[in-house]
């Protein structure tokens, strides 16, 4: 079957290439908030248009309330979900070709959103396509959910799961492969102090410090992320003080412990936990984990284990869903960045490794090991 889909896909590479190309001409960067449009017409103007290429596909859509929508094939009350967004971050300067002109260019589609994350989540509807194209029924139905707000908040899936069942089981096709069952914390925290004391205080414990918080006594490690990591240092003055504002992708901590540990480094300053987001920790041997790592692993003849990663997705919202791909081990990320492109080689590629993984997730009779979190 892994053939037939393979030639499926081929056969709709056209189309999946076009469909890509007019997402990305759609310029989706968030904008004023409306009763009608909460992240913005422009945003709404993707999700209308993803859509209809689902109702131009024969899946069965919804638009929920215009923060998320979906193409469905198959019908039961449990489903498949695979989430993926077709909002974007800002543009930025640098740029070789628009950035909302979808060129095609030295095999690669160019344009915002091209990889993060408007290819990849038309590649997955293409996978689905190509079950559909087969006849081939799944046992549970399978939705390809279009998120509006993933850049700025993730608003958009937290009222989707107020208005829907969540998935069965799923993935979203915004970070990487294989199979990915942890994403790391997030911390953003600012130390204020007067001037002198804060010079002090970052000469001792920041500069040509390594990146793993360990002068300061926070460099955590586990076996699964790893050690910790600072990031994003910003030094500001302001009313006569001086602060440094730096986030932390961490592993397993307690981050009320790490606010205390850099509280009695910072001579007396003022030590503010600005945001917290816990990590997602799953049971790697779980059977949706175990599927997908082997989908990839079949397809490209290797033996990689799961992983985790510091990236933030849908996953970390709904926590039935894990990350999976569209990014292949060694690229670098370039989502966010002036310039961003998908290979269009890559694209395909993804469609097939969506098409398989789908096919293997809609064989399944019951979850014998459950997504688990720690």
């Amino acid at each position: 079957m892994r053939n037939e889909l393979f030639k499926a896909i081929d056969e709709l590479k056209d189309s999946l290439i076009n469909d890509v190309c007019d997402l990305v001409k759609i310029e989706s960067i968030q904008g004023e908030s409306t009763v009608d449009f909460p992240y913005g017409k422009n945003v709404n103007d993707a999700l209308s248009h993803a859509l209809k290429i689902c109702e131009r596909e024969g899946l069965l859509t919804k638009n929920i309330d215009n923060q998320m929508g979906y193409g469905q094939y198959g019908e039961s009350k449990e489903y498949i979900g695979i989430f993926g967004h077709l909002d974007v971050v800002e543009v930025g300067d640098g740029w070789k070709y628009p950035p909302f002109s979808a060129t095609i260019s030295e095999n690669k589609i160019w344009g915002r959103g091209a990889l993060d994350n408007k290819g990849p989540i038309i590649a997955a509807l293409y996978g689905l396509l190509a079950l559909k194209k087969l006849n081939i029924c799944p046992k549970r139905a399978i939705r390809i959910v279009f998120g509006t707000n993933e850049e700025t908040g993730m608003n958009d899936i937290k009222y989707y799961l107020e208005k829907e069942n969540p998935p069965i089981m799923g993935f979203t096709p915004d970070n990487k492969f294989p199979a990915i069952y942890g994403e790391r914390g997030r911390a953003v925290i600012e130390v204020e102090n007067e001037i002198s004391l804060m010079v002090d205080f970052i000469n001792e414990y920041f500069m040509n410090a390594k990146p793993n918080g360990d002068r300061l006594g926070i460099n955590v490690f586990d076996n699964d992320f790893k050690e910790m990591i600072i990031r994003n240092k910003k030094i500001d003055y302001k009313n006569n003080k001086m602060s440094i504002k730096f986030s932390l992708s961490t592993p397993v901590c307690d981050i009320n412990e790490i606010i205390e540990k850099i509280s009695l480094k910072s001579n007396g300053g003022n030590v503010k936990l600005i945001s917290w987001s816990p990590w997602v920790l799953h049971n790697k041997d779980a059977t949706l984990i175990k599927i997908l790592n082997d989908a990839y692993n079949e397809i490209f003849d290797t033996n990689l284990e799961p992983t985790t990663t510091t990236g933030g997705t849908y996953a970390h919202i709904c926590t039935n869903i894990i990350p999976y791909g569209p990014s292949f081990p060694g690229q670098n990320g370039i989502a966010h960045q002036p310039n961003e492109f998908i290979d269009i080689d890559d694209l395909i590629l993804c469609a097939k490794v969506y098409a398989y993984a789908l096919y293997k997730l809609s064989l399944i009779d019951e979850i014998e090991k459950p997504l688990i979190l720690k």
